[in-house]
């Protein structure tokens, strides 16, 4: 067993208890593998903390409260070593969708007493055995959207539970291939290479020549889910390109790792650039410098890019623009226009 197969295995018990919707066994085995004083990253609101303690009652704790029956339906688990100039060492990626019935209120977002999902990305280093540092992005605007609280312009991209490769492969359990990772990765950095040279006159850069015709663009609540090239350039890229210039890609700063047909990328920014476009997330352009955390998911095949799962800190976003989307959607309820 090579060490990456050891590191998905090392949270294979934790996965276990995020499906089991038991606090303690959650809270046993965070404290099990994460290390004491590990670095742990989620997205706004929720924040930084420090060590698997303040992870349990800052984030599942209170999920845990609003969706009792809450468990964790992991449709990726990938391992390896990072394959950039920014953070080196072992890295774990996690995707999947949170499922249960939304009983109290979480976040302020009022509960609707139905099933609600939430889809969520996290990567976890490991250093001797445990994990040292965390960053993970949780859909939270998913559950506003279902909670009928969601105070954003409409999407463009279409609204849904995202499944996982189409192969049914996400939970990796072959042998690791360094050489099979390595040529994954290779197509992802080439693509959004060729990506970053694009302009809202070159909505179609980034495009031609990596994607399969039919790709999934699986994006983040507030910007929805697109398919094809064309799809993903009308969803996200052409938005991107007409309201955000001097936009940096920070690709060697962020976290590059693969596992056979799956590539892995945070970046905590992936990106800055300048708000001074018309129709980014629907808004007038603010002259802000922005930044955004992303956490992406590819699965290659055939020497294209043949699914994407994005995952954007849209609240942390839509912060920096001057959206305070809690205060909103406290302003949305009281208004009575909820729903």
């Amino acid at each position: 067993m090579s060490r990456h197969e050891g590191h998905k295995a090392l949270v294979g018990p934790l996965r276990k208890a995020l499906r089991s919707a038991d606090p303690d066994a959650i809270r046993n085995q965070l404290v099990d593998v994460f290390a004491p004083d590990a670095a742990i990253r989620l997205g706004h609101p929720i924040g930084g903390m420090a060590g698997p303690g303040e992870l349990f009652e800052r984030a599942h704790a209170p999920l845990l409260e609003a969706l009792p029956d809450m468990e964790r339906a992991d449709f990726i688990l990938m391992a390896g070593p990072c394959r950039s100039g920014g953070r080196p060492g072992d890295w774990i990626g996690i995707g999947g969708n949170v499922l249960g019935t939304f009983r109290a209120p979480w976040l302020g977002i009022p509960p609707t007493g139905k099933p609600v999902f939430m889809r969520y990305h996290e990567y976890l280093r490991v250093e001797d055995g445990r994990v040292v540092e965390m960053e993970g992005v949780w859909d939270i605007p998913q559950v506003m959207a279902q909670a009928g609280v969601l105070p954003t312009a409409p999407q463009l991209g279409v609204e849904w539970m995202c499944p996982g490769p189409s192969t049914g492969r996400g939970i990796v359990e072959d042998p690791f291939d360094g050489d099979a990772a390595d040529a994954s990765v290779r197509v992802v950095k080439d693509m959004l290479n060729d990506l970053k040279l694009g302009g809202a006159d070159t909505p179609s850069r980034g495009l031609r020549g990596f994607w399969h015709p039919n790709a999934p663009w699986y994006g983040p609540t507030g910007i929805g889910t697109a398919r094809g090239p064309e799809g993903i350039r009308d969803v996200a890229l052409k938005q991107f390109r007409q309201g955000l210039s001097d936009n940096t890609r920070h690709l060697e700063e962020g976290v590059f790792f693969g596992d056979h047909d799956l590539v892995a990328f945070t970046g905590w920014p992936s990106g800055t650039a300048t708000h001074s476009g018309d129709g980014f997330l629907g808004l007038a352009p603010t002259g802000r410098r922005v930044e955004r955390r992303s956490l992406d998911f590819w699965r290659v095949e055939d020497g294209l890019i043949r699914e994407n799962w994005v995952m954007i800190d849209m609240p942390d976003l839509f912060r920096q623009l001057g959206v305070d989307l809690f205060a909103r959607m406290n302003a949305l309820i009281g208004s009575g226009a909820a729903r």
